[in-house]
């Protein structure tokens, strides 16, 4: 009769034992859920913030920018002819990149074009594509009446970027 009492209480620890560790993987699994919830809109808000970084880094570039000192200034001559050199085709790391002139305010020409207002500067005719865009300058070295001197006009560069849905 100790025999199978004791016994008894052994089982009885076992499957306590066995409830308990069962008990746990289901509170880890609960934490782990509420956790996990969020992932994909932290992800959305991390590469929206990675785009809206990289606009000022994108004019800031060498191959836009305007003058060195001065920071979101790109330079007219430049988007003229980035667009017809197609070994920057890999080079951007986003969909696209689009400048407008908005000031002043007309019809969009889009360049090459006289008095254009548009630039494409690249696409890679990517679809669910969302945009974010800045004020920028854009400039150029004009000649009239025998001075020379910086013309600047307001603009707006626009990044693309590909969602996932």
């Amino acid at each position: 009769m100790v025999k199978k009492s004791a016994q008894m209480k052994i089982q009885q620890m076992a499957f306590m034992i066995l409830a308990v560790f069962l008990f746990f993987i289901l509170v880890g699994l609960f934490f782990l859920s509420i956790e996990l919830r969020g992932i994909k809109q932290k992800a959305t808000i991390l590469n929206e913030e990675v785009v809206i970084s990289s606009l000022q880094v994108i004019s800031d570039m060498t191959e836009l920018s305007y003058d060195s000192k001065e920071s979101l200034t790109l330079d007219e001559d430049k988007l003229r002819v980035l667009p017809t050199i197609s070994e920057y085709d890999s080079f951007w790391g986003v969909s696209s990149i689009k400048v407008y002139k908005i000031y002043p305010a007309r019809e969009i020409i889009k360049c090459p074009a006289q008095n254009c207002n548009y630039y494409e500067i690249y696409d890679n005719g990517q679809k669910n594509v969302k945009e974010y865009s800045t004020f920028i300058s854009i400039c150029k070295k004009v000649k009239e009446l025998g001075y020379v001197y910086d013309r600047c006009e307001i603009g707006k560069i626009s990044v693309g970027v590909k969602i996932d849905e």
